[in-house]
């Protein structure tokens, strides 16, 4: 279903189910597709909204019609709701219609905007969001913008020589035959995603072969113990692994290990 999504979309549905987990919603829905446009890079939207307007604003609006519920482990499916699907549907339609060969967060917008209400497309609206100045931007441009690339994901990663800060520590088994897509899904999708997190600092991935498939050990490190709480909920050992990633696994750590870094 996912095929034509660009790294970034791949990313902004990651962040929405992140935001689902952390309100307590059963359901992904288009006020939490539109806070992860936000959190992957708010300029999708800002540059197309009156003067003003920044994720602040726009995130209060959204905040108003969502209460906040108990966190739902990263081990729940969460799915999509009716009108998330809508959301969906319309930004592949929009994307079709521009001849656009990549879904992107944009098409994502426009997909809320095509909805007949609700508080995300309200937020749009109050924001002075129009699809047509939209639209007009999409036409003819680029799939993949150079500095959404792997490069800068890479770049980002490499930026950091960790002198404090924590350690966090987890280790999977992969299927056999499957390391070099678990490795491509690393890569592509939970990298990128994390790059975005406040107080997210890099990561190393370190493998090794083992009599069931591959084992992957994978450190990231952090400012503090509150940035990890943020991303894996107040239970900071439990490890965060999408079901994407579980389906390629043979087992894997439940729990994740955290260490100081004192050099």
């Amino acid at each position: 279903m996912f095929e034509r999504y660009s790294e970034r979309a791949r990313r902004v549905l990651f962040f929405a189910r992140y935001e689902a987990a952390q309100l307590g919603s059963a359901y992904i829905e288009p006020e939490h597709v539109l806070l992860g446009i936000l959190r992957e890079n708010s300029r999708v939207v800002l540059r197309f909204a009156r003067d003003g307007e920044t994720t602040e604003t726009i995130g209060r609006r959204l905040q108003r019609s969502l209460a906040p519920r108990e966190r739902i482990s990263a081990r729940v499916e969460v799915p999509f709701s009716p009108s998330c699907k809508q959301v969906l549907a319309h930004g592949a339609a929009e994307a079709d219609s521009l001849e656009n060969h990549t879904i992107r967060p944009e098409h994502l917008v426009l997909g809320i905007i095509a909805l007949p209400d609700g508080a995300a497309v309200q937020a749009l609206k109050d924001a002075g969001i129009h699809a047509n100045a939209m639209r007009e931007h999409l036409r003819g441009t680029a799939d993949d913008p150079p500095e959404y690339g792997a490069a800068g994901v890479h770049a980002r990663l490499t930026a950091h020589a960790v002198s404090a800060g924590v350690a966090r520590q987890w280790k999977g088994v992969v299927k056999p035959g499957l390391a070099t897509q678990y490795l491509t899904h690393l890569r592509q999708e939970t990298l990128p995603a994390l790059v975005r997190l406040d107080g997210f600092l890099t990561a190393t991935i370190a493998r090794r072969d083992v009599h069931d498939g591959t084992e992957f050990q994978v450190t990231t490190y952090w400012r503090s113990l509150d940035a990890i709480k943020a991303f894996a909920g107040d239970d900071v050992t439990r490890a965060v692994v999408p079901a994407a990633a579980q389906a390629l696994m043979v087992r894997y750590d439940e729990r994740a290990v955290h260490y100081d870094v004192v050099q």
